[in-house]
């Protein structure tokens, strides 16, 4: 059993998360803690949260009281509810939110199903609960009631080498050992479609790539430097080759893996898009902000801006899910342009016209063909087609598109690895316009 942790100050927003689940008919309540049920002999939001606030002393000097927690049990195994809501009691108990306020939600949104608990992490009197060493302490409870009830383990192959991987360290040294492991792990883990969306998953490990081309003999050939670099994204050490450091983590492999993930992704599109889509809607007037509640969802953002502070990229990134899409390829509605146009004046929301991008009370798949800004995906599977996608906001002229890929085509290599790298603003692209 695998459990994920997280804690947050957005309340409201770990409930909401849940909630539009139940209202879907993607998730149920299990079981409460000393929380009341509405009037109507049901466990509501709006009650839920009253409930809980009322708990939160005025003067709380804990920020982040609110603990969010998934337990994911094997995907074979199919537990009764019973068993779950067992399970759910019996790891509160343990990790010391025994006595807490919480709420237990089974989710069937996706084929293995699982739960989630919302809880706070501050007493009645504003005492932080003791969460010392909680990851490990949590390891070892799931371990026991994994024996305790006679579970399959969940930890897969993959999953435990992704655990396991840390950032690079250049103090530690073997620099080609750490950059060859990170690199097979991420490359065995996430699905992605382009070099920008490999680079948004490899900046968590203080790890970047690029593309270089090569000519031997009169033969032109493709090949991936892997760049080590700290945690601002900046390049602290001499890129490495990647023939350098084994087998499977060329521009070959790279490349099949992007064509693989193509198919993969499609039915996983929604469901984030929908994260993204609440978030919004919830009107963050920072990218700081954004961060967080993107956080709360479970989703890590990387923002690209150029020198002039505009945004010309985005990536969102599902560690968990290993899944990592640029924001053109959620929708239109969804790109680079669009992110740069809120931030640029968060008092006039796009999100919340729902005539571009559907009712909040509809479902997801319903909201899709309400949305006319979602392309189709495969549109946005060119490298060069999704750049300048990116930098107009979908609002495209033939002629446009046939200027930017014969800028690239023109490029050197250095200009074509910046191209590739998703690093390019208006300038370079139309050099000419003002």
């Amino acid at each position: 059993m695998i459990a994920k942790i997280s804690a947050t100050e957005n309340l409201g927003g770990a409930l909401g998360y849940n909630f539009k689940k139940v209202e879907h008919n993607e998730a149920s309540v299990l079981c409460v803690n000393d929380l009341r049920k509405a009037f109507d002999g049901t466990y509501r939001m709006d009650k839920v949260l009253g409930d809980m606030q009322a708990l939160i002393p005025e003067k709380c000097r804990t920020k982040k009281m609110v603990f969010h927690c998934s337990l994911n049990p094997h995907p074979d195994e199919k537990l009764s509810d019973e068993l779950l809501t067992q399970i759910a009691k019996e790891y509160m108990e343990a990790l010391g939110y025994g006595k807490q306020p919480y709420i237990v939600f089974k989710h069937n949104d996706i084929a293995r199903e699982h739960i989630h608990i919302v809880s706070l992490r501050v007493d009645s009197k504003g005492r932080k609960i003791n969460d010392k060493f909680e990851g490990r302490r949590s390891k070892r409870i799931t371990d026991a009631l994994e024996k305790k009830y006679n579970l399959l383990p969940s930890t897969k192959v993959t999953d435990k080498s992704l655990q396991e991987i840390s950032k690079l360290d250049m103090a530690k040294g073997n620099i080609k050992e750490q950059v060859a492991s990170i690199a097979r792990s991420v490359l065995e883990h996430y699905r992605f479609c382009s070099l920008g969306e490999l680079n948004a998953i490899l900046r968590k490990y203080n790890l970047a790539v690029e593309e270089v081309k090569t000519e031997f003999r009169g033969k032109k050939y493709d090949g991936l430097d892997y760049v080590p670099s700290d945690d601002k994204g900046n390049k602290v050490s001499t890129p490495i080759n990647a023939s350098d450091i084994g087998r499977g983590m060329g521009y070959t492999a790279v490349q099949n893996r992007m064509q693989k993930s193509k198919q993969e992704l499609k039915p996983l599109i929604p469901s984030l898009r929908g994260r993204v889509l609440e978030v919004m809607r919830s009107s963050p007037q920072t990218k700081e902000k954004l961060c967080d509640r993107l956080a709360d969802q479970g989703l890590r953002v990387l923002i690209r801006k150029n020198d002039f502070g505009r945004i010309y990229g985005i990536t969102f990134v599902d560690d968990e899910a290993g899944v990592a899409l640029n924001g053109s390829r959620l929708g239109k509605g969804y790109s680079a342009n669009v992110f740069n146009t809120y931030f640029s004046n968060p008092t006039n929301n796009p999100f919340l016209d729902e005539t571009l991008y559907g009712n909040p009370s509809l479902r997801s798949e319903q909201s899709d063909v309400a949305l006319p800004m979602q392309p189709n995906t495969e549109e946005s599977d060119n490298i060069v087609d999704e750049l300048i996608e990116e930098l107009v906001g979908g609002f495209l002229h033939p002629r446009a598109t046939m200027i930017g890929k014969r800028r690239l085509g023109n490029a050197s290599s250095e200009e074509r690895i910046r191209l590739n790298s998703d690093e390019v603003n208006d300038k370079q692209l139309y050099p000419n316009n003002d």
